[in-house]
């Protein structure tokens, strides 16, 4: 056996290792976090480490994502680089806090007094925290972290596939220490913790199995239907103390309870008009309603927006180019979060600068980006980026086409769409028209809410809402969009953008 030393914020702790054992798994198994959007291929770099002692040599994935000054100073990639014998490992064990957008919640909570309940939206990228006093069900305040499953990939395929080779439990535990630190971020006293009586968590369709424990055998397969989707209410330890735990029913398919979280909360069952919107995260679930039958369905549409599979792009955290515009004197000028020096390229960037450079002739109909385009010494957009772009946004737009056509609308029939999620709260609404990703419908009728499903999980901590939602869940009209003919004819011709 190896012995591992892995220092943390001033602290060590020794752990015993076999040789051959990735670094990563070393960290994971001392109960570190450790970062892995890309399932451990060593494409993404997000598991940089500090690694000295008797350790593999440099992988070819180690040395493109690092390069020879990184690797001089000890850096390594925690999925490439494998322990051989003793060696030294310097992580961080602080919590990841994203950057999501809270609308609809205060700030304050100190002066509040119980009962509480605790709304979570489990999301695939995003674990976001709601805090609600049971007697008027108000939402006095939100916090997010990264769900700490990305360990195991940034997307519900990778994490599933896990799942299947044996890391159910883990899984399961990481969904639980995502929820207990998005909580710990809510601030409340210990007095105050002590009067949470209940918890709803939402989520789709994989993180409700994931989140359970449940087998994710029949959601990885055709014809990818969950193997269980009643809801649920249990006595479970959380947050400290034993508590109600409400788990809202999955709707079908990869439509989950944050989708239902979100019809409840935008008023679909009750406006009577058309309407529709869109939750875009990891995941993209789109909801059209003719004022009576609602029809929804799952695009898998996520990764490019939230910087995956893109050279250069990240999370929208600070560093992040978040928009992009042209000025006459200055070239390209961009919005980054947190102003400072850009890092890299969040979705929302992605977006803005691929329609800025479509509407300046560099980017053509068929998506050919016409020269490589540098933002700074070491940010660009590549090819490959656009072609994320282009199959997200056609991905979104074909699930709208064929809802749409399903209840008989038009996009002018529409009286509101709106556009949620941890993504979908961050895009402009221009770049999303012109682009074509949704519907064209009027821009005055277009809405950006920051958390509906959020939202409408601190709805379902009241036991009629609760209710209202099991039987919503039942009504609803889920559409299967890869057994629908028309699907990848419509994915297709949304491929192509239209001339600037």
């Amino acid at each position: 056996m190896a012995r591992i030393k892995i220092q943390t914020d001033g602290r060590e702790r020794k752990i015993d290792a076999r040789p051959g054992e990735l670094v990563s798994d070393v960290i994971l198994a001392a109960g570190y976090f450790v970062e892995r959007p890309c399932a451990g291929r060593g494409a993404c770099g997000n598991c940089r480490v500090n690694a000295r002692g008797v350790l593999s040599r440099p992988s070819p994935e180690e040395k493109k994502a690092l390069g020879t000054s990184e690797l001089k100073a000890g850096v390594r990639l925690a999925c490439q680089a494998r322990v051989k014998g003793n060696a030294q490992i310097s992580i961080s064990s602080k919590t990841v806090v994203t950057d999501k957008i809270f609308s609809g919640a205060g700030k304050g909570a100190a002066k509040l007094s119980g009962p509480f309940g605790i709304a979570i939206d489990l999301g695939t990228t995003t674990v976001a925290a709601f805090l609600s006093t049971l007697g008027d069900s108000r939402i006095h305040r939100g916090f997010a972290v990264l769900n700490r499953q990305s360990t195991y990939g940034s997307e519900v395929i990778s994490r599933m596939e896990s799942a299947l080779n044996g890391k159910t439990r883990a899984l399961k535990n990481l969904a639980r220490s995502s929820i207990e630190e998005a909580a710990l971020g809510l601030g409340l006293h210990p007095g105050q913790s002590r009067q949470i009586e209940r918890a709803v968590v939402v989520g789709n369709s994989a993180m409700h199995h994931l989140f359970l424990g449940l087998p994710v055998t029949s959601l990885a397969r055709l014809p990818f239907q969950p193997v269980s989707r009643e809801a649920r209410k249990k006595r479970a330890r959380f947050f400290g103390r034993e508590i109600e735990l409400w788990v809202p029913p999955l709707i079908a398919g990869f439509v989950g309870s944050d989708t239902l979280a979100c019809l409840v909360y935008l008023g679909f069952a009750a406006r009577g008009k058309p309407m529709a919107a869109v939750d875009l995260g990891t995941n993209g679930e789109v909801m059209v309603s003719d004022g009576a039958e609602i029809a929804v369905a799952s695009t898998a549409a996520g990764p490019a927006f939230e910087g995956v599979n893109i050279e250069c792009g990240m999370r929208a955290t600070e560093g992040a180019i978040a928009s992009a515009a042209r000025e006459k004197k200055r070239g390209i000028k961009f919005e980054v979060i947190g102003g400072v020096k850009p890092s890299g390229i969040a979705g929302s960037g992605l977006l803005s600068l691929v329609n800025l450079l479509r509407k300046e002739g560099r980017i053509n109909s068929s998506g050919r980006l016409v020269e490589k385009v540098r933002l700074s010494e070491r940010i660009y957009l590549s090819q490959s980026d656009v072609r994320e772009v282009q199959k997200a946004k056609a991905a979104v737009r074909a699930a709208f086409d064929i809802l749409l056509k399903r209840l008989g609308l038009k996009p002018k029939d529409l009286s509101e769409l709106v556009l949620t999620g941890s993504f979908g709260a961050r895009i402009n609404v221009d770049d999303a028209l012109e682009l074509g990703m949704i519907p064209p419908a009027k821009k005055s009728r277009v809405r950006v809410f920051a958390n509906a499903a959020g939202m409408g999980a601190g709805m379902l901590l009241s036991e009629q809402a609760f209710d209202f939602g099991v039987e919503l869940a039942e009504r609803v009209k889920h559409i299967e969009l890869y057994a629908d003919p028309e699907f990848m004819d419509k994915y297709v011709s949304n491929m192509i953008f239209q001339e600037g």
